[in-house]
């Protein structure tokens, strides 16, 4: 469990967040290949009276009428990964919390009215947001560099359901896929933020990617394939997308996540920044998360303590996404990398 400070949305103000994270037996379209960016797809079986155990014991922790997210490996209402046993009995120790906001992860495709309806049934009086991972709203960037083959037809659908129930849907959003120059990143991010908005996501919380180990990005980063993000690249894409989506408080829409990830075992290589403006980067973002408005923004938009942010600027000549990814699979299938694995990459 992790503790943090966050922007609530309804009733707006900050409230404790508290984050919790279980383990199941991995994410069942990790084992298919999706997701170039996660490694949610190796756990171990598990034991959902001990899974469910624990997670009580941990909720049991949190003070009544907090903000609280629960997330498994990939998706709570799949349920190979969250035997529906195992959900029921997590879902009702956050009701005994009585949380003020509930939040957790899914899939669009297991956004049925059902799932949705049941969950619903067990938080009464608990305002309830759904984070679906679009990644991108270009098609072919989501399939091709993230690897995930969900349509667009699916998460308008899922956006549908759930505002006609009240949910919020908050569509996270990668920066920085595989293929990607710095700067078709930032692209990708400020119309993928826009394509979000037009289709009625509540929130559009950004994400730039690290190198995780076990994940694609990992695999080809160690080759000089794919490097994360700059931080400049997140703060720009939040400066270009900020004010389209103020509210009358003069905070917005946009929210982030996992900017600033310790190194270690798991993650190799992280968004960053010079020693220089990193401090200052990483204050900002803070800020940004606390009160999420053009102005929380002004410490890297007057910047000039270094020359980092030209990273975001166009590459002289721009190569194609396509191109690039092209060059990553002409490296697998150089190092004899297994027919399995090609499948699964695949997608």
């Amino acid at each position: 469990m992790r503790k943090g400070t966050v922007w609530l949305r309804r009733p707006r103000r900050q409230v404790d967040l508290y984050q919790v994270w279980f383990r199941t037996r991995g994410c069942t379209f990790d084992r298919a290949g999706q997701c170039s960016m996660c490694n949610y797809g190796t756990g171990p079986e598990i034991d959902p009276n001990v899974i469910a155990a624990a997670v009580e014991t941990t909720l049991a922790r949190i003070p009544p009428g907090n903000l609280v997210y629960v997330s498994p490996s990939g998706s709570l209402l799949d349920e190979h990964e969250v035997p529906p046993r195992l959900r029921l009995r997590i879902l009702r120790a956050v009701a005994a919390r009585q949380p003020m906001a509930f939040t957790f992860e899914t899939r669009p495709e297991l956004c049925t009215p059902e799932n949705i309806d049941n969950l619903l049934d067990l938080l009464p009086g608990t305002s309830v947001s759904c984070h679906l991972g679009v990644e991108s709203w270009d098609e072919d960037v989501r399939r091709l560099c993230h690897l995930k083959p969900t349509r667009q037809a699916a998460y308008l659908a899922a956006v549908r359901m759930l505002r006609s129930r009240r949910v919020a849907p908050i569509a996270n959003i990668a920066l920085g896929g595989l293929g990607l120059s710095e700067h078709q990143a930032f692209v990708d991010a400020a119309a993928s933020v826009r394509g979000t908005r037009t289709a009625g996501f509540s929130i559009q919380m950004l994400f730039p990617l690290s190198a995780k180990r076990g994940t694609l990005l990992d695999w080809a980063g160690c080759r000089g394939l794919w490097s994360p993000p700059s931080l400049w690249t997140l703060v720009a894409a939040l400066s270009a997308c900020v004010e389209e989506g103020l509210a009358e408080d003069g905070t917005g829409d946009l929210d982030i996540s996992w900017f600033n990830p310790d190194i270690g075992s798991i993650v190799r290589a992280r968004p960053d920044g010079c020693p220089a403006c990193r401090p200052m980067l990483i204050d900002t973002l803070r800020a940004f998360r606390l009160r999420p408005g053009p102005d929380a923004l002004d410490a890297a938009v007057t910047w000039s303590g270094c020359s980092c942010r030209r990273r975001s600027e166009p590459d002289a000549p721009e190569t194609s996404y396509r191109e690039r990814l092209a060059e990553v699979l002409a490296r697998w299938e150089a190092e004899g990398v297994p027919a399995a694995a090609r499948a699964a990459s695949a997608g």
